[in-house]
């Protein structure tokens, strides 16, 4: 019997079905090692990540909302007319000090002898100066702080001197210059509200006392302003109400005389600003600075002028351009209108009423180099060429470092 003819057709049917069947073998650690053999690269590579961003400090800000590209804080070379609705300078971060809330630069004028930085201070900002009198000397300080509230700053410029002569006479001296400056605002909504007192001696006071006999000579100025700055579309305003005491007043025990100019005025202001032409790259912005008061004059010195009512209108214009490769230039001009009604002296009983424009029109003329974080800014002198002739070519130069 050949049973190798039945054997074979069974082993084969056997295989078969074994193969059939679902085996779970035991995978050793090895097997699972994935291969060290590179896989095949597939047909789509992703992109590489993003660079990681530059440093904070050199990154170009976010514009503020409504800003454009002229409004970084500004030199003393810029807007010298007080056009309303221009960018803030320096000076005015003094008048109205919530704005430095948030500012952080550092700004130098060799030619107008001065500097200033603000930066953030116990979660506010604040600001320091050293500057000048208003009156070109003695030095003065100049310290702010502001939170996303309100805004104080403090104006010091102390020239005094006290002294005790042989005869045992005490003599206290007030310099020209002195002066002393407190200034406050508050920003609501689009306004700002602003409030503000100085007090200054324009010339030499002197007060003598001996053995009870007191003589004094003040010549001084008090100022205070109130008012609200804001804006409505293109047309900013800036109205406020100023009080002014000044004189040279003379006391020699009950015997009191007051210079021919000693007055009190009382003044409204309204100033406007419209930017009536603006573009990414250009704006200009057409003003109209307003004032209105009565001068109350002593009635201690008989010389003196009655009452005085002044008006004045001073249209003015301020235009900026950028120019290639971060240049910038920027300009205006100014001229006042005056009409005024007064007496003259009182013993001739004369009164009189004047309309007159000022004795020229003013104007000026800067350029300004920016980028990102540092700015160069100048005026240039009514007349340029003088530099040939050894005279400064800038009326006004600084420069700028913002953070």
């Amino acid at each position: 019997m050949n049973i190798s003819k039945y054997l074979i057709p069974c082993i084969f049917t056997v295989s078969l079905a074994l193969a059939q069947m679902p085996w779970e073998m035991p995978v050793s650690e090895e097997a699972s090692t994935p291969s060290s053999e590179p896989e095949p690269e597939p047909f789509y590579s992703p992109p590489p990540p993003p660079p990681p961003p530059p440093p904070a400090s050199s990154r170009e800000p976010a514009p503020e909302a409504g800003k454009t590209i002229f409004d970084n804080v500004r030199g003393h070379a810029y807007n010298p007319y007080g056009t309303v609705g221009a960018a803030r300078t320096v000076t005015d971060l003094v008048l109205l000090p919530s704005d430095i809330h948030g500012k952080k630069f550092f700004y130098v004028s060799p030619i107008d002898r001065l500097g200033y930085t603000a930066f953030d201070l116990g979660g506010a900002s604040a600001l320091l100066g050293l500057d000048n009198s208003v009156m070109g000397s003695p030095a003065a300080l100049i310290f702010g702080y502001a939170t996303p509230g309100f805004g104080l700053a403090l104006d010091l410029s102390l020239s005094k001197s006290w002294q005790t002569t042989a005869d045992d006479t005490d003599i206290s001296t007030t310099n020209p210059g002195d002066n002393i400056g407190l200034y406050f605002s508050m920003p609501m909504g689009s306004m700002t509200l602003y409030a503000n007192a100085s007090w200054l001696t324009y010339d030499t006071s002197i007060t003598m006392e001996n053995d009870g006999n007191k003589s004094k000579t003040d010549a001084s100025t008090i100022d205070a302003n109130v008012g609200a700055l804001g804006s409505a579309g293109s047309l900013n305003y800036d109205a406020y109400a100023n009080v002014i005491r000044t004189g040279t007043a003379t006391k020699t025990g009950n015997n009191t005389t007051a210079s021919r100019d000693s007055h009190l005025g009382l003044i409204l202001n309204f100033n406007l600003g419209y930017a009536a032409l603006q573009s990414a790259n250009a704006r200009m912005i057409a003003g109209l600075n307003n004032a209105v008061g009565i001068r109350f004059y002593d009635g201690a010195n008989a010389e003196s002028n009655d009452n005085i009512i002044r008006a004045t209108i001073s249209p003015n214009i301020l235009g900026e351009v950028a120019l290639v490769d971060n240049w910038f230039a920027f300009g205006g001009a100014i001229h006042n209108l005056a009409f005024q009604i007064g007496d003259g002296d009182r013993e001739s009983a004369t009164s009189y009423m004047a309309l007159l424009h000022g004795p020229r029109t003013e104007g000026f003329m800067g350029v300004r180099y920016q980028r990102t974080n540092w700015a160069f800014e100048a005026q240039v002198s009514t007349n340029p060429f003088g530099a040939f002739a050894g005279n400064n070519i800038f009326t006004s130069f600084g420069g700028f470092v913002y953070f």
